[in-house]
């Protein structure tokens, strides 16, 4: 196509007369002093102009801020539209939610149907804890790391990996935003920097971190870094942000305070209150001012809630509603001078939309130092690459918590091209660790219980532990696990155990012994799905027997045996102590070689089968049977492998417990017992349990239709489960005693 040759451009003239020139220039002059009142009369809507924005401050005050769900109902009844948010604390979480986009009643959903004890313990499902870990906690409730050979104090009693991880699936709308005033409603949170006091300013990174950061209460939970700083939580500088609110550009601003009033003199009676008054003045002065900033204050009096006290979230929530309703009219006013046709529009906030799974492409590990990735990723047990919903991920992120191997384990997504890249950042335990246990009982008094573990001790991945118990009948564990493979553990079991035994005749005690036992084994166990293990071992040991009361003497003075024995367990019991699904089994096969004194050996054949089911029969009712079957064959049975009926403690590897018993009162060569617990929970960790059992003793199987050998008893349980253990108190009576027996005990049981 030919160009067509462009022609010269000719400028338009236009001219006047002389004489009028000066008329014009002053009709000109005219005109355009017009034009600035034409537009006042043009709508505002119409010249881009927009409504005042109106911001939200929400106050920290722990459990208390679940009010600010309440008013936010409110707000949301009458209209008022919210363009900025700010929090601290709690208020920060209420308030990130709702500048994504959650409204009040997804919120209220969300904190109902939380379990904000496990959540706010770091609690791991039992089933997600490898099976070691289980028998560990059935003993110790508190551990210390050891740094450079002295005992470390943690920098909180809760990680707060559970928060953190629920956090992040609250925030999976937003995981791609790092800019929070590109969220829905521009959002900011206040964290406090623990190395220099000084206040900072949470607007970007991932926010999650920045909620977990703005509510880490100290001593409660861990400090949390962002960006290189040591951040906790924010109200111990600045509780009610309303001044940040102003610079983020708020012509209005709507404040819910949940803190409490200052005490007044004469409340200032205990050491906690004084304690928690000059916590509140440290950040008064602020408090004051910025609440000067509000043009609505909405201060819900909530005096049942205190920081954790999450589990009154349905009246804190009402309580909020309740306050916010007492305003209603001066609410409605200014909804309804906000909402005028012209500007309605700017009312509109669209909500991020809802992230039901992510399509992870990618995983990345940071923090592993001594622990192997692929051994992380084997525990998580997440397909890979696949679509996996957030309860998915934060399920792997406990089993990996499960392992014992860290002190905190968390995650964050990023998006990539086609999908996310899931990166699980990890905080290894100290190399060493010290846990502490405390048990009591009406029979043997207080034991301490104490356990060290060392790792990487000779070589990488190798574990040593030690269990100490100091008490009338002290035991000493130590265990060196030396090479791993996959699901299986080789390595060295040592224990030695002191106790003190009674013998009875006529269900009368008769004497007491002093019983030692030490032994070393050489183990292979292999595990399966954190529930199962089996246990192969080569065993040596020694047993002797010192008279303490009385001049009763045994035959199994100093006997020196050589074992070998096939171990089965199960164990995926929901929780311990009183667990109300799942089932704990135990199979011993034991082969015992007596050796005699002319270098000859004894042999002896011994299973010990124990089972218990639990099964939830309703909310607060479950059953709980159980069957024990011991048999010792061998024409000489050593005293070790006995079985010890009576009593309700597990003081050694060959006790029965049997409610309405004393302690060892029935000693046989076999024994079959058969129990039912029936629990009932009176209200949270209070229990009420009734025990009845029924069994026989006897030394051999023509015995086994003589009277004498049937056992029956029953017992009625009070149980607390407290922070360090089972507290628990039991009266029970047998066949074999008119007389009643009551049993005290506290904590775990050593074995």
């Amino acid at each position: 196509m030919a160009l067509l040759p462009l022609k010269p451009f000719k400028p338009f003239t236009f001219s006047l007369p002389l004489c009028l020139a000066p008329c014009a220039m002053r009709l000109l002059f005219f005109a355009l002093s017009l034009v600035p009142c034409a537009f006042i009369f043009v709508p505002c809507g119409l010249m881009g102009q927009s409504r005042p924005k109106v911001g939200l401050v929400l106050s920290g005050g722990g459990a208390a801020g679940l009010a600010h769900i309440g008013v936010i109902k409110v707000l949301e009844e009458v209209g008022i539209p919210i363009d900025y948010v700010a929090g601290t604390s709690m208020g920060s979480i209420v308030g990130g939610m709702f500048a994504m986009g959650y409204t009040a009643a997804e919120m209220e959903k969300i904190v109902k149907d939380m379990d904000w004890e496990s959540m706010l313990a770091d609690e791991v499902p039992r089933n997600d804890l490898t099976f070691e870990y289980k028998e560990q906690l059935e003993k110790y409730f508190y551990d210390f790391p050891i740094n450079r050979g002295k005992l470390q104090l943690p920098t909180g009693l809760v990680a707060g990996t559970n928060i953190t991880n629920m956090l992040a699936g609250l925030a999976w709308p937003a995981y791609k935003i790092k800019l929070f005033s590109q969220l829905p409603r521009p959002f900011l949170c206040i964290g406090a920097d623990v190395v220099t006091g000084q206040e900072v300013v949470l607007t970007s990174g991932n926010l999650h971190d920045a909620l977990r950061a703005s509510m880490a209460i100290p001593t409660v939970f861990t400090p949390v870094e962002v960006n290189g700083i040591l951040l906790i939580d924010g109200g111990f500088i600045n509780n009610f942000p309303a001044d940040h609110l102003k610079k983020m550009g708020a012509d209005i601003i709507i404040g819910i305070d949940v803190q409490r009033e200052l005490y007044k003199k004469t409340e200032l009676r205990s050491v906690i209150t004084i304690l928690k008054q000059i916590s509140s003045l440290t950040r008064e002065d602020i408090n004051s001012r910025n609440r000067l900033l509000c043009d609505v204050l909405i201060r819900p009096h909530t005096p049942g809630a205190s920081t954790l006290t999450f589990g009154l979230a349905d009246s804190i929530i009402r309580t909020g509603e309740r306050y916010a309703r007492a305003q209603w009219i001066t609410l409605k006013k200014l909804a309804d001078k906000l909402n005028t046709d012209s500007n309605s529009h700017d009312a509109r906030v669209i909500p991020l939309p809802k992230v039901d799974s992510v399509f992870v492409r990618e995983m990345a590990f940071t923090g592993l130092k001594k622990v192997n990735p692929d051994f992380v990723q084997s525990k998580m047990n997440l397909p890979f690459p696949a679509w996996l919903k957030a309860d998915e991920i934060f399920r792997a992120m406990q089993r990996a918590y499960g392992t014992n191997e860290f002190t905190k384990i968390t995650y964050q997504l990023d998006p990539v091209t086609d999908g996310v890249r899931l990166t699980v950042r990890a905080e290894e335990k100290e190399q060493n660790l010290i846990h502490v246990g405390l048990h009591f009982d009406n029979l043997f008094n207080a034991s301490l219980l104490a356990r060290a573990d060392f790792r990487n001790l000779l070589k990488p991945g190798d574990q040593l532990g030690v269990d100490l118990n100091l008490g009338e009948n002290p035991n000493l564990n130590a265990s060196y696990f030396f090479l791993f493979r996959k699901r299986q553990q080789y390595g060295l079991i040592g224990e030695f155990s002191r106790l003190r035994a009674y013998e009875y005749q006529d269900n009368r005690k008769i004497s007491s012994e002093i019983y030692r036992d030490g032994m070393l084994d050489f183990v292979m166990r292999t595990t399966y799905r954190n529930q199962f293990a089996v246990t192969l071992g080569m065993q040596g040991e020694i047993a002797w027997i010192t008279p303490n009361i009385g001049n009763w003497q045994i035959q199994s003075v100093n006997s020196k045996m050589v074992n070998f024995y096939i171990q089965f367990k199960k164990d995926n019991f929901n929780k311990i102590p009183y667990p109300t699904k799942g089932e704990k089994a135990e199979l011993m096969i034991k082969e015992v070689n007596h050796i005699t004194e002319n270098d000859g050996h004894i042999p002896a054949l011994i299973f010990d089968f124990r089972y218990r089911r639990a099964f939830e029969l309703s909310p607060k009712l479950s059953l709980q049977p159980s069957v024990i079957a011991t048999f010792a064959f061998g024409d000489s049975i050593p005293y070790p492998y006995r079985s010890y009926i009576g009593g309700l403690g597990y003081y050694n590897k060959n006790f029965i417990p049997f409610a309405g018993m004393d302690y060892m009162e029935r000693a046989s060569n076999h024994a079959h017992i058969l129990r039912t617990d029936i629990q009932y929970r009176i209200r949270t960790n209070h229990y009420l349990t009734l025990k009845i059992n029924v069994g026989k003793s006897f030394n051999s199987f023509s015995q086994f239709r003589d009277a004498t050998a049937n056992l029956a008893g029953i017992g009625l349980t009070y149980g607390y489960s407290s922070p360090i253990g089972p507290v628990e108190i039991t009266l029970m009576g047998s066949n074999t005693s008119k007389r009643p027996i009551l049993f005290v005990n506290l904590g775990y049981w050593i074995r």
